[in-house]
């Protein structure tokens, strides 16, 4: 999992050409703490499709108030330049898979269900849920 700062960030994000999974969190969290093997795991078995990120809300606030998130632990997935699932809280590794799959094969969490999945917060209208 790559450390991102406020200077690097766009770089593995927004600019690049493999799709983001961004982990914000802080090593205080207790429940972060808890979520980080998963979020390793995953980036291990993607590593060839996704760049896996870490970014410490203590120390890059800014990056945490760019995307108005609303408390920690929370991920956002990010392809294709845009930011296209936010999952906020501890969920399953086989959720997070299975949202992440989705988002890369069809560039929405929702598309394959055709609604709203419990952690699809953020349609950006991509598919018809």
């Amino acid at each position: 999992m790559t450390k991102v700062t406020e200077e690097n960030f766009d770089e593995f994000t927004f600019d690049s050409s493999l799709p983001a999974l961004v982990f914000f969190g802080s090593k205080r969290c207790k429940i972060c703490k808890e979520l980080a093997p998963v979020i390793l795991a995953i980036a291990d078995e993607n590593a060839h499709r996704l760049n896996v990120c870490w970014v410490d809300v203590d120390k890059y606030k800014p990056l945490f108030q760019r995307f108005r998130l609303q408390g920690i632990p929370h991920l956002l997935l990010f392809n294709k330049g845009e930011v296209r699932e936010r999952i906020g809280g501890v969920h399953p590794k086989e959720v997070l898979v299975a949202v992440i799959d989705r988002v890369l094969d069809t560039g929405c969490a929702a598309a394959e269900t055709g609604k709203k999945e419990v952690i699809h917060s953020d349609c950006t209208g991509c598919c018809s849920c």
